[in-house]
């Protein structure tokens, strides 16, 4: 069945809603942090975030609206809701979320809340309707698959109340590949203005598209619970494979680290690329679209990682895995999978050491190499005048 998805060919409007409000803790402190860097500043001058970024409880809350209360984020995959009935559920922060399809085939996005007593409507992470129905488990109240309040019972003396008017809060959602990507509009604009997806289609059209990257079957989920801010994580990603010769030596000895180039395709997105050897025989390409989303496609196999913000000193990432079957096997991939682990704890090893570092009194800012650093500088600039933006605008 195909789906239609629900939004208008320029803008996506969501309906005004309350929302709550950022409030820092220690606002002299968080503004001292602020005016410590400057993202006007070129690479090849500009000093590396203070450590207070990283380290900060203020900061973190505020990347929870400013960051990724804003910005479009990784949801789920489209083969999940396939057909009428299908959903996913999942959690970013503190935001539960449901994408389901209804019964005419359109997919949909919404907070996976009772609008009764807040209630989680359903709780695994994917499943089929086939009531046609979501059934809230605490009280009973019924909404469609369009999130409309079909029925309530024993409201007989309410006043001020009209069942058509509720409807679960929606969240806009959009499908770019093989994914679905949701933005949870935190500024509460009427309109959420889709251009910040032009950088997800970028990547699309001009690194994935020829790959195929959209026929490949997933594999598995893996995740890794790292001590350390989930910018750093990001950092890592983005050196430019600065550190790949000196902590990954496996990886190393597979790619043609001399023709390793890095494309900041434009302030939300880039890309770094090589051809490889072994497992990675032709083009590899590992694709970063901010905030948390990388999308590492080499070879006859693929693994994203979604970098989940804990607090300011944890994060989780999850490695979900692909390959193609229609080119190698499930005992090969299972092979490149043993490989990718090895990756990932050496990266975990890195992250760790650098949130210890960055906790401590021997540092507080750094410099960028600018040959193979400038990915980072710029992921930096973008954070730093997003948390900016928000703090002037819309803090309390």
């Amino acid at each position: 069945m195909s789906l239609h998805f629900l939004r208008s060919s320029s803008l996506l409007q969501i309906p005004r809603r309350f929302l709550k409000t950022y409030s820092p803790t220690n606002p002299n402190q968080l503004e001292r942090i602020l005016q410590s860097w400057s993202s006007k500043v070129p690479v090849e001058r500009a000093l590396t975030l203070p450590s207070g970024f990283y380290t900060s409880r203020d900061v973190f809350e505020l990347e929870r609206y400013a960051i990724f209360g804003q910005n479009w984020l990784y949801a789920g995959r489209k083969d999940q809701v396939y057909k009428s009935g299908d959903y996913l559920t999942d959690q970013f922060l503190s935001e539960p979320y449901l994408i389901n399809v209804d019964a005419a085939g359109n997919l949909h996005g919404h907070y996976n809340v009772c609008c009764h007593h807040g209630m989680r409507l359903l709780e695994e992470h994917q499943g089929h309707i086939d009531s046609n129905e979501i059934v809230c488990p605490y009280h009973g109240w019924v909404y469609d698959l369009s999130g409309r309040l079909k029925k309530a019972l024993r409201l007989k003396s309410i006043q001020e109340f009209k069942a058509s008017k509720v409807h679960l809060k929606p969240i806009a959602i959009e499908t770019i590949g093989p994914f679905i990507y949701l933005n949870f509009n935190f500024s509460n604009h009427t309109n959420i203005d889709d251009s910040g997806l032009s950088s997800i289609k970028q990547i699309h059209t001009k690194y994935l598209q020829s790959t195929n990257y959209d026929r490949l079957t997933f594999i598995t989920r893996e995740s890794y619970p790292i001590k350390c801010n989930w910018k750093i994580f990001v950092d890592n990603y983005l050196d430019g494979g600065y550190h790949v010769p000196y902590a990954h030596k496996q990886l190393h000895s597979i790619l043609n680290m001399t023709e390793y180039k890095v494309s900041i395709e434009n302030n939300k997105s880039s890309v770094q690329h090589c051809t490889g050897t072994q497992r990675t025989e032709g083009h590899v390409v590992f694709a970063y679209i901010y905030p948390n989303f990388m999308i590492n496609r080499y070879g006859p196999y693929m693994d994203t990682n979604i970098v989940v913000p804990i607090d300011e000193q944890n994060c989780i990432v999850h490695m979900d895995y692909y390959y193609d079957p229609r080119t190698t096997t499930q005992q090969l991939e299972e092979n490149e999978r043993n490989d990718s682990r090895r990756v990932q704890k050496e990266d975990i090893y890195l992250c760790e050491n650098v949130q210890l570092g960055l906790q401590s009194n021997a540092y507080d800012t750094g410099r960028y190499v600018p040959t193979v650093e400038h990915g980072m500088h710029s992921f930096h600039q973008t954070l730093f005048n997003e948390l900016e933006h928000y703090y002037r605008n819309y803090t309390k």
